[in-house]
């Protein structure tokens, strides 16, 4: 099988690789790699885990592809993943040299596959290569959907049959949430709407709040998510709680799909808040978020705080007047 795409290569081996995480991210996680040597497709290898990111599952898919290649020998790795391309070619060094953190002083993620993928960047002479996603590179998208595939199919196996294995390697792999937020939306009148966010930790709580103008109910919620969102510390391990089942779907179940099919629905009709739920995408990966549900009938709880969240939305409307 030959690629359709007019990508000019300039070694004998060339891999694709990709990773991802389904349905959620942090989530059951998938790889997967393409050897093509001499523009024939060999055979597409991929592997999964229980529970990983999107950048772990990158990264492990680049490492697994350079492990089945010999000392010294010339190989193009195609990714779409700038994390990775940039990571190799431009962060490692000063990771290095600052003894493996950042700028601002925090340690670098995922050290351990950064550590292992330098030893097989080290014995080979690699050309990384970056594609972009989803623009008709056959090769890249057998990828694509290979760890998709991948990382569906462990969420159903160990969902359906290794549920106390999975349970005790999620919890190692993910620790217990440190803060857990409660988030609720309501329009409040003459086209404004307000969020609300309950905050809870160790045992204390505070709210936060905002009016936004001429902007619907899901639009408004979406605003406040993509706020918290950026508050968090990258990788604080969190709980993100609402009564909102189109946040909830749409962060678990949707949002994958909407990006596989260049941000449309099945139907092929484009997605509302488009630009919103791409500011989410490209922000699910910065912490641990463990998202629940709370429905409406259930809310009434005197313990709820997602009513309370509910609650401080209706009362924003004391915020707009003058």
């Amino acid at each position: 099988m030959r690629s359709s795409s007019q990508t000019v290569t300039k070694s004998k081996v060339v891999l694709y690789t990709d990773g991802s995480c389904a349905p959620t991210n942090p989530g059951p996680g998938g790889w997967a790699y393409l050897p093509v040597v001499d523009g024939e497709a060999n055979e597409l290898v991929k592997g999964s885990e229980a529970h990983s990111t999107n950048n772990r599952m990158e990264l492990t898919a680049a490492i697994e592809a350079l492990k089945t290649c010999t000392d010294g020998e010339k190989v193009e790795l195609f990714t779409d993943s700038e994390y990775l391309r940039r990571g190799i070619t431009e962060w490692m060094d000063a990771w290095i040299a600052n003894g493996w953190t950042r700028r601002k002083g925090q340690p670098v993620l995922n050290k351990d596959l950064w550590l292992e993928l330098h030893a097989q960047n080290t014995r080979l002479q690699v050309d990384w290569r970056w594609v972009k996603a989803h623009a008709g590179h056959t090769f890249n998208e057998l990828v694509d959907q290979a760890a998709r595939d991948a990382a569906m199919s462990a969420s159903k196996t160990h969902a359906a049959s290794t549920i106390t294995e999975e349970r005790t390697i999620t919890t190692a792999a993910t620790p217990p949430p440190n803060v857990n937020f409660y988030i609720s939306a309501a329009n409040i009148g003459e086209s404004h709407s307000a969020w609300a966010i309950v905050r809870e930790r160790e045992g204390k709580v505070d709210i936060s709040q905002r009016v936004q103008d001429r902007m619907s109910v899901n639009r408004c919620l979406l605003t406040g998510v993509i706020e918290l969102m950026r508050s968090i510390p990258e990788k604080e391990a969190v709980s993100v709680t609402t009564d909102a089942e189109y946040l909830f779907k749409g962060v678990t179940q949707w949002l994958e799909g909407w990006r596989r099919r260049g941000w449309r629905k099945s139907n092929d009709k484009p997605i509302a808040n488009k630009d919103l739920w791409m500011q989410i995408h490209g922000l699910l990966g910065r912490a641990n978020i463990d998202w629940q549900l709370e429905r409406r009938s259930d809310e009434n709880s005197p313990a709820s705080l997602v009513h309370a969240a509910a609650l401080a939305a209706r009362d924003a409307q004391e915020l707009s007047r003058p």
